[in-house]
């Protein structure tokens, strides 16, 4: 199957238009997929199943990993200059998150659309037949990776409580509306990982641009390492690796058009119909103009070393004071999800948490080091686990700059004991998360808010 980017985007178009005239309690509840025909025509057969999974899809790719998940969890990080930030961005960047703020809550609705869409599609899998499967898949892997980002953006990570019984974000399995509950953390993440595991089942090897069963066993690895769970992080980052269906790739080819021979889940670009990361260069790009989002000093520091060759990645000079990443220095590119530059740090760091493998862990780094600093550089056979884990968390610093994966780093290894945030903060201080938008809140009065306020 191929996305079918130009019978989609129309409605998508439309959906995005709608959803954003208000946040009435019953539309954003509701959120129904808006088209030209009606749900029972477009759900009548296997090619509107098909059409209604491309429309997930599309908001997975356009509105969520086109730029505002980065963008998002970049903000609230420790890697940003945010002196000059201000509206919305400078109050996420500042830490003090409300129910105000336009960026935040349409990142919200749009990722309750994603899950919205992928259980129209699995309430309707009595219409399709040879796609049966694949479909369900599908639709499970995007329903999981959409819940999952909800659940580190607006609630507090897992092990912030012994049990995971601290609130996490509401858990729609369903299209009918249903107001005013959020699941446990602890619940999020059992039904990420249920769906994850059904996917990893129903998903074929290869599957023309669409989520592969090794989409989900990475998808796996990232939940379970979010979860400090280094045993089945181990596992799933293995299977991914071992698979030798990827291979690490040069730093250019990773944002390109052509794309990267690492990627296990990637956002395609098709030329005239949807062009990716229309966001990430709309806030990064700085090969004309000095961007909004630009990195400090502190996170420079670790990159300009001697050898570093990814200090490349970075403009120090066109715009004095100021540094800004080039990354997204590109009319159009692919943008990866699941790579393997990351399944390698899950694993090794993985293996020196549970002191095991370390041989393993060790080649990974060590691959990771020889492209990073041109063959200059390496840890030695032997290498204690500690090693292995700070060689891991540091090259993941860089190496995933501007990805949106900071924000990650600090809550996990938070919720292990130890704080990491170079701005200061406490890893779970309030506003670490987002406020919930006041349409997800006013639809019930029970629905429980996050405490509001700041921390550095």
């Amino acid at each position: 199957m191929k996305i079918e980017y130009n019978n989609i985007w129309k409605s998508f178009i439309v959906l995005t238009v709608v959803a954003g005239f208000g946040t009435g309690c019953k539309k954003f509840l509701d959120a129904p997929p808006v088209d030209a025909i009606t749900k029972e025509v477009a759900l009548a057969d296997q090619e509107g199943l098909v059409k209604e999974m491309n429309g997930a899809y599309q908001i997975v790719g356009g509105a969520m990993f086109g730029g505002k998940i980065q963008v998002m969890n970049e903000l609230i990080a420790d890697q940003l200059d945010g002196s000059q930030l201000s509206a919305d961005f400078g109050e996420i960047y500042g830490r003090r998150s409300s129910v105000f703020g336009a960026y935040k809550n349409d990142l919200y609705r749009d990722i309750y659309q994603s899950i919205y869409r992928a259980n129209v599609v699995l309430e309707n899998l009595a219409v399709a037949n040879t796609l049966k499967d694949n479909l369900e898949g599908q639709a499970r892997f995007v329903r999981a990776i959409s819940h999952f980002e909800a659940a580190k953006l607006w609630a507090q990570p897992y092990g912030y409580t012994a049990d995971n019984s601290h609130l996490g974000v509401p858990l729609r399995l369903k299209t009918e509306a249903v107001a005013g509950f959020r699941s446990t953390v602890k619940q999020v993440y059992d039904q990420i990982i249920a769906d994850l595991k059904i996917a990893e089942v129903k998903l074929p090897d290869e599957n023309d641009g669409y989520a592969t069963k090794w989409a989900a066993k990475a998808l796996l690895a990232k939940v379970y390492f979010q979860m400090n769970d280094f045993t089945n992080a181990y596992k799933y980052a293995n299977e991914a690796i071992s698979s030798n269906k990827f291979t690490l790739d040069t730093y250019a080819s990773r944002f390109s058009e052509t794309g990267s021979k690492e990627s296990i889940f990637k956002i395609i670009s098709s030329r005239g119909t949807f062009e990716a990361g229309g966001e990430l260069r709309g806030q990064f790009r700085s090969d004309f103009n000095l961007p909004t989002l630009r990195f400090n000093t502190a996170f420079w520091n670790t990159v300009n070393t001697t050898n570093d060759v990814r200090k490349a990645w970075f403009e120090t000079v066109k715009y004095p004071g100021f540094i800004a990443i080039k990354k997204y220095n590109s009319d159009r590119f692919e943008i990866p999800v699941l790579y393997l530059t990351d399944m390698k740090l899950i694993r090794a760091e993985s293996a020196a948490e549970l002191n095991t493998s370390l041989n393993i862990a060790v080649q990974d780094i060590n691959d990771i080091l020889a492209r990073a600093y041109a063959g200059t550089k390496s840890i030695p056979a032997g290498s204690s686990a500690s090693l292995i884990r700070t060689n891991a968390r540091f090259e993941r610093s860089i190496e995933m700059a501007g990805e949106g994966n900071r924000l990650s780093e600090i809550k996990r290894i938070g919720a292990k004991g130890e704080n990491i945030d170079r701005r200061g903060a406490v890893w779970n201080c309030g506003g670490m998360i987002l406020q919930f938008p006041q349409g997800e809140m006013a639809a019930s009065d029970i629905f429980v808010r996050n405490p509001e306020g700041g921390c550095n």
